[in-house]
């Protein structure tokens, strides 16, 4: 009997991994971009867009971890799930340093020692794969929380996240730029920015979900914080002649929100549905593989020396980042089809 797949996780997996290429295609240009032209506006309202994968990819690995419908005892976190994680990590970091060094000219002593990058500097987006690593060496804890809690009291840490991890500390930001006061020193509670918040809410809206009401005020809210977050990266960008994408940040009310509102979204929308369909299932498996490999042909496009400005970028930026995202997933596709390397992609 074929493993039968959530539809609705299937599918945001595959929308959140296309997020990441399309943020990641846009901010390349999006710095470089004088931040009083028309190619600026345009990048940075397709960089508000975009900000949601990696909260989203958090909180699926948190509706499955953490779910007391799923097997996840110690034993197997320890043995297979964080191994997994680990290989995957030490091998791209290796991967990637070997890349940057022949493409700074580095001599064959660099290349020998890039295994040590995996402790100093990594490629940049390798960070999702060490903090995947840390969430699982914490899920034997909050599974038995999750175990146990009522839905109200898993609710209580999700807001407690949101308040005092998110909520203040960019209210105390904005304040500060126009007070002294440092509204985070004295209301804060330290420890509370955290993905384990991310990976909480993917378990709550999972296993519970969100009343209809409850839905629409979140896609309201989620709405409200894009138009915020677009608003405020443009003025400031402009006030200070460089590019700002504070509000853009994963430990913001506005990513989180807007996070959780496509969450409910599909999920509200394949309710209870499961799939066999192997085309969805060997695509979605795909989707990490994709985060993996997309910054190769970010390089590449670069290394030959292409830009998205001067050139219509609110027509040119998506139609590379879906170039980016095809080439990446038939990369993934054909790697994929060499049996040990699937395990580490």
């Amino acid at each position: 009997m074929e493993k039968q797949r959530e539809v609705y996780a299937e599918w945001l997996r595959i929308v959140a991994a296309f997020s990441v290429v399309f943020q990641h295609t846009v901010s390349s240009a999006w710095y470089d971009a004088p931040v009083n032209s028309l190619d600026f506006f345009a990048l940075n309202f397709m960089n508000s867009l975009a900000r949601f994968g990696v909260g989203v990819f958090i909180m699926l690995s948190g509706a499955f971890m953490l779910s007391p419908e799923y097997s996840h005892p110690p034993k197997k976190i320890f043995t297979h799930n964080l191994p997994k994680i680990l290989v995957v990590l030490i091998f791209w970091v290796v991967v990637y340093g070997v890349i940057n060094t022949v493409a700074e000219g580095g001599t064959a002593l660099d290349i020998l020692s890039t295994p040590a990058l995996l402790f100093t500097d990594p490629a940049t987006h390798l960070w999702f794969l060490y903090t995947l690593a840390g969430l699982y060496l914490i899920t034997p804890a909050l599974r038995v929380f999750t175990e146990h809690a009522s839905k109200n009291m898993v609710l209580y840490v999700i807001c407690i996240f949101f308040v005092f991890g998110l909520a203040i500390p960019t209210v105390s930001h904005l304040v500060s730029k126009f007070t002294d006061v440092d509204l985070y020193r004295n209301l804060g509670i330290r420890g509370t920015t955290t993905y384990a918040g991310f990976y909480l809410a993917g378990f709550y809206l999972s296993k519970y979900g969100l009343g209809q009401k409850a839905r629409h005020i979140l896609y309201v809210m989620a709405l409200v914080s894009w138009v915020l977050a677009f608003y405020y990266s443009t003025y400031v960008s402009v006030m200070t002649n460089k590019p700002n994408e504070y509000f853009f940040g994963n430990f913001q009310p506005t990513t989180f929100l807007e996070a959780a509102a496509l969450f409910c979204l599909f999920r509200a929308k394949y309710a209870k549905q499961v799939t066999t369909n192997p085309r969805l299932i060997r695509l979605s498996a795909c989707m990490l593989g994709v985060y993996l490999v997309h910054p190769i042909f970010l390089k590449a496009f670069y290394g030959l020396k292409l830009t998205l400005l001067g050139s219509y970028p609110l027509l040119t930026a998506p139609v590379v980042a879906v170039v980016f995202f095809a080439l990446s997933l038939a990369f993934v596709r054909g790697l994929r089809a060499i049996p040990w390397v699937k395990k580490i992609i």
